[in-house]
């Protein structure tokens, strides 16, 4: 027995497009309202520098929600690795060479270094750094400088961890030939790269400052 779906009457299609008017006329005289209910004063509006002292001092929330979505990303990377290695093992039960083995190890790494986010950025660190210290740049200074100085490099700081976290899941599209495979390792380690630098971006310039021998850099 074959059901065909009952088409919309012509009254019906009339109240159906009435209904969808009604919401955008009714959405677009809400915003309108909105929009004139609020009043804007140009006059004190903030600098860049009071903008991103601002920004810093959501820093720490935002970190704790991008470390969740990394918690996320981690355990579901492992449960598609898990899925991919019983794939791999059935494609060998039938003698098929459709699957590699790469691809289940990898998902399953990167998963485990999500979810042990801090302790993978610390071996990063470790691995360019004998001791690293990201917040050397903390100081007790107490002026306008020094407070812009610590919110610029909390917000780099941020962008780092993003940007490592990026890389880790770029690792995860390495599939196909020879030639794309390093393609994507190439930019999977240097988002994972420069996302380190980023982190640790005080003793990064101290550093460059040294190498070059301009003096200090604090």
């Amino acid at each position: 027995m074959i059901y065909i779906k009952p088409s919309l009457t012509l009254t019906e299609q009339y109240l159906k497009r009435l209904s969808v008017v009604f919401l955008v006329v009714s959405g677009s005289l809400f915003f309108t309202n909105s929009a004139y209910a609020v009043s804007f004063s140009f006059d004190s509006a903030p600098n860049v520098a009071t903008m991103l002292i601002n920004l810093s001092e959501a820093v720490p929330n935002l970190m704790r929600l991008v470390t969740a979505l990394a918690y996320v990303m981690g355990f579901f990377f492992v449960v598609k690795g898990i899925l991919e290695l019983k794939q791999y093992g059935e494609s060998r039960s039938m003698m098929s060479h459709e699957h590699h083995l790469s691809k289940p190890l990898t998902y399953l790494a990167v998963g485990a270094m999500l979810i042990y986010l801090p302790a993978s950025v610390q071996t990063g660190l470790s691995t360019f750094w004998r001791e690293p210290t990201p917040y050397a740049y903390v100081s007790e200074a107490t002026d306008s400088w020094t407070e812009l100085t610590n919110s610029v490099f909390m917000v780099i700081q941020l962008i780092g961890v993003i940007a490592f976290i990026r890389g880790l899941v770029v690792l995860t599209h390495m599939d196909g030939g020879h030639s794309e495979q390093s393609g994507t390792f190439g930019k999977a380690m240097a988002y994972i790269i420069s996302g380190i630098l980023c982190i640790n971006l005080y003793q990064f310039l101290q550093a460059i400052v040294t190498t070059l021998g301009l003096g200090t850099f604090s």
